[in-house]
């Protein structure tokens, strides 16, 4: 039997092939070594696969004239609670509604109890530039829904997403991030809900957990979100909030657009409060204005009227107060060819009210001039804390690997068999 030594002709073809594809693709995929895997979350603004929703019959119409919008032309996910609620019956409300069930997809979880506010507990989706994503969870800081402390994991495992636990507590509403790096958050609610730290740690977390380089640390939200049993905002009016979302009054609107509410002068006379919410909104433009996103540049400041302040009474340790509902035009919702903003004006209210709520419009559609702007009644959720924002949370288009990459990586797969 004659034996050769050495490699066929073909064999020697297929290991140089071998080589300079696996050189192609080391280079291609050369990364910098501090930076292993430098995902972070996708502004709103940007591309989105999906709005997510989580049902619940407590704000059931205001949930569905939200589907109903959003759907019309992009996607929507409902989550619902197994426990509580039937996929048929929901399918059979959508239709009832004449919802366009081809932009919804309905999403099962399993907890005890039904839970709107899924911007505050909801999947933070992390991304790099590859496509690739991980989630962040944090600590859900509502002592009687501890159970959503859990949603974003059983989320990440059934989408196969790995995911990170931190051990900061955390919400939603109280993040405004511009998907470059820089994130702006409020001393007053950081500190509020994770006592035990500075705001030193606490940055320093944000900037680990979320990749951020930049923060911008405002002092105090608006009055109407201080929290009720911290005593009145001024005479006998409470606030009825969260302790100071900032997605109350300061949102990005691009990477480098920032909107902040504010009082029209006229309105100072109206009541006192009015100079509160004016005194707290200057005092975060002045941080604003000063202020310079990731890469030293100043931001563009476009001010949005503050909505119509509602004074309710109530009463508290048997006395009778009056409060305040957190209304807002800047708790919004954005689609990738949708504005979803909050209506104030309603049959029998005064002119007045229906003029700042044209006021808005207009500014809202000056911004977004490619979306459509729809206004929506949320009054209801303003009672109760929140708004059509805190009711919703974007879900980032997934971004495709470069064609040249993929190729490269799939022929050294086959040549690896």
């Amino acid at each position: 039997m004659k034996i050769t030594a050495g490699l066929t002709a073909t064999q020697g073809l297929r290991t140089c092939l071998l080589v300079l594809l696996s050189s192609l693709f080391f280079h291609a995929c050369q990364q910098d070594p501090d930076a292993k895997f430098a995902a972070a979350p996708v502004a709103e603004f940007d591309s989105q696969e999906s709005t997510f929703i989580c049902w619940t019959p407590k704000f059931q119409e205001i949930s569905l004239k939200l589907i109903q919008e959003i759907s019309k032309d992009d996607q929507v996910t409902v989550f619902y609670n197994q426990r509580n609620h039937l996929p048929e019956n929901l399918q059979n409300l959508f239709g009832q509604r004449k919802i366009n069930l081809k932009n919804v997809s309905l999403e099962p979880f399993k907890m005890e109890n039904d839970n709107i506010w899924i911007r505050d507990y909801g999947p933070i989706i992390l991304q790099d530039e590859e496509g690739r994503q991980e989630m962040v969870t944090f600590h859900y800081p509502h002592e009687e829904n501890l159970e959503y402390n859990l949603f974003s994991e059983q989320y990440a495992t059934k989408m196969k997403i790995p995911f990170m636990k931190s051990s900061l507590f955390s919400a939603g509403g109280g993040r405004e991030i511009n998907g470059r790096g820089t994130i702006i958050l409020i001393e007053g609610h950081e500190k509020y809900i994770n006592p035990g730290l500075s705001l030193e740690e606490i940055e320093e977390e944000y900037k680990q957990r979320l990749n951020q380089k930049n923060v911008i640390w405002l002092k105090r939200g608006i009055p109407q979100d201080d929290l009720f049993d911290h005593g009145p905002v001024i005479d006998n009016i409470y606030g009825n909030g969260v302790h100071w979302h900032v997605d109350e009054f300061c949102r990005f609107a691009d990477a480098q657009t920032i909107l902040l509410a504010q009082v029209d002068p006229a309105d100072l006379s109206l009541d006192p409060f009015y100079r509160v919410v004016h005194e707290r909104l200057e005092e975060s433009y002045q941080i604003l204005k000063d202020a310079r996103d990731q890469d030293g540049k100043p931001f563009k400041i476009i001010r949005v009227p503050q909505a119509p302040i509602i004074f309710d009474q109530g009463q508290y340790k048997g006395q009778p107060i009056y409060y305040t509902p957190v209304t807002s035009y800047l708790n919004f919702v954005l689609t990738n060819n949708l504005v979803v903003i909050p209506a104030y004006h309603g049959p029998g209210d005064p002119d007045y009210i229906r003029q700042k709520d044209d006021q808005a419009r207009k500014a809202f559609q000056e911004v977004f001039k490619s979306r459509r702007v729809v206004m929506i009644h949320a009054t209801e959720l303003n009672y109760s804390g929140g708004g059509l924002h805190c009711i919703t949370m974007h879900q980032p288009k997934v971004k495709k690997r470069p064609k040249f990459r993929l190729k490269i990586y799939n022929g050294l797969r086959r040549f690896m068999g």
